[in-house]
C-alpha cells in the first residue's frame, strides 16, 4: 500500500532543516511513499530535488492567521490525500499541536506532544525541566528586556551564550556584545531571549522518538567533529554512551515526550558532568545519520502513526562518520517561475540523480502566432 507523507522543513541551506533528512530516510525504507514537500519560500532547495520529494507546495507562515493555514493543508490534501504530515520546524509546532484534532478529522495523522510537554522543554523552563528529573543544566536566565542583561552577566560572568526563543546562540565576552545579541534576536525570532552561562566541555548530541507514554522508540548518539559559522554539524560521529542514553530515557520518561527530539549536550572539561543545553522538540538536520547507522527513526514514527509493527532498539553502529558536502543542482527556471506563480510544483523521476541536473522535464505546447 502506497502512503502519501507530507515533510516540511525542506530548506537544505547552509542552515539546513531537517525536512530532506525525513524524507530521504522515508524514500530509502523500503516503504512505498509518495513524499509530499511543505516549503515556505520558493528557493528552497528541498522543492527542487525531485530524486527525494515528489510534489512540493508553499505554505503561509505558521505565524499568520491560523485558519488560512489550515486552509492550505485542506487544499494540498484535497489533491494528494494526505496520510500524514511530520512537521520538522520548532515554529510550526505549537500551530500544528493545536489543530491536530482538526488535521485528524480530516483524516491525516500526526505524531506530535502535548503542548504541555513542549512547552515544559523550553529554554526558558530547561532549569525547572532539570530541577525535577536530576538532570544537570548551565544557570540560565530569562530576559525580556535589555535592562535584565546586567544581572545576568553579574550572576553568570563572562563568556556567556545569547540564545534566540527558537534558534541561534553566539557566545558573548563583553556587555556590549550580549546587549547587541539581545536586540538582534528579539528583532528576529521574539521575546524571550536566553541567557546561559558558558560551558567548556566536548559537545554530543543524541536523537530519539518517544511513544508519548514513557517510551522509548530508539535513540542515537554523536560526538560533533567539525561544525559551521552557524552552529550546524558539518562532521560528526556515532558513539554508544549510556550516560547519554539514560538522560534521553530519562528526559522522554519525564514529560511523556511523544515524537522526535534532539538533546544538546556538553560534557564538562574539568567535572565530566554531562550539562543539558537544549532540547528540540523534532527531528535534526542530521536525521538521515541515525537512519544510515541502523536507526531509522523517520520510519518508525511513520509506522507508529498508521498501527503499524516497528522497532524500538537502539542497536547501531558506533564509530560512523557523518561528512556534508556542498553540492549543486542546475534546473530550468520555468520551475522556479511555475512555483512562484501557482504555489506548487510536481517533481520528476526520483531514486537517483545524474551530474545534478533535475530529472524534471517539462512539455511546452507549441502554438502559433
Amino acid at each position: 500500500m502506497r502512503y502519501t507523507i507530507a515533510v516540511s522543513g525542506i530548506n537544505a541551506t547552509d542552515n539546513p532543516g531537517p525536512g530532506t533528512g525525513i524524507a530521504r530516510s522515508l524514500r530509502e525504507s523500503g516503504l512505498d511513499v509518495r513524499i509530499i514537500g511543505l516549503a515556505y519560500d520558493t528557493m528552497e532547495p528541498g522543492i527542487y530535488m525531485d530524486w527525494i520529494i515528489d510534489k512540493s507546495y508553499i505554505l503561509p507562515y505558521p505565524s499568520i492567521d491560523p485558519s488560512s493555514y489550515l486552509e492550505r493543508i485542506r487544499y494540498i490534501h484535497e489533491r494528494e490525500q494526505v496520510d500524514v504530515i511530520i512537521p520538522a520546524l520548532d515554529a510550526e509546532l505549537p500551530l500544528y499541536i493545536t489543530i491536530e484534532s482538526q488535521l485528524a478529522e480530516m483524516g491525516i495523522r500526526t505524531f506530535l506532544p502535548s503542548m504541555a510537554a513542549f512547552r515544559a522543554r523550553g529554554k526558558d523552563r530547561l532549569d525547572d525541566l532539570a530541577h525535577k528529573t536530576g538532570l544537570f543544566t548551565p544557570p540560565t536566565f530569562v530576559l525580556t528586556s535589555g535592562a535584565e542583561i546586567d544581572g545576568a552577566i553579574a550572576q553568570l560572568g563572562f563568556p556567556l551564550l545569547i540564545k534566540g526563543p527558537f534558534y541561534e546562540a553566539t557566545v558573548v565576552t563583553t556587555r556590549a556584545q550580549a546587549l547587541a545579541e539581545f536586540h538582534h534576536y528579539a528583532a528576529k525570532w521574539g521575546l524571550p531571549i536566553i541567557a546561559q552561562k558558558f560551558i567548556s566541555g566536548e559537545e554530543y548530541n543524541c536523537i530519539g522518538l518517544g511513544d508519548g507514554s514513557g517510551g522509548d522508540m530508539g535513540h542515537c548518539a554523536i560526538k560533533k567533529m567539525l561544525i559551521t559559522r552557524l552552529g550546524k554539524i558539518w562532521t560528526n560521529v556515532s558513539i554508544s554512551n549510556g550516560e547519554i542514553f539514560a538522560i534521553a530515557e530519562t528526559f522522554v520518561g519525564a514529560l511523556n515526550w511523544r515524537g522526535g527530539y534532539e538533546l544538546e549536550l556538553i560534557r564538562e572539561h574539568k567535572t565530566g558532568i554531562y550539562y543539558l543545553i537544549e532540547i528540540n522538540p523534532r527531528f535534526p538536520a542530521w536525521v538521515f545519520m541515525a537512519t544510515g547507522c541502523g536507526i531509522n527513526l523517520p520510519l518508525r514514527l511513520v509506522q507508529a502513526v498508521l498501527g503499524e509493527p516497528y522497532e524500538t532498539h537502539s542497536d547501531y553502529e558506533a564509530g560512523k562518520i557523518l561528512m556534508r558536502y556542498t553540492d549543486e543542482l542546475v534546473l530550468d527556471i520555468g520551475r522556479l517561475a511555475a512555483i512562484t506563480t501557482s504555489a506548487e510544483l510536481a517533481g520528476g523521476k526520483h531514486g537517483k540523480r545524474e551530474h545534478g541536473v533535475s530529472h524534471y522535464r517539462e512539455t511546452v505546447p507549441i502554438t502559433s502566432n
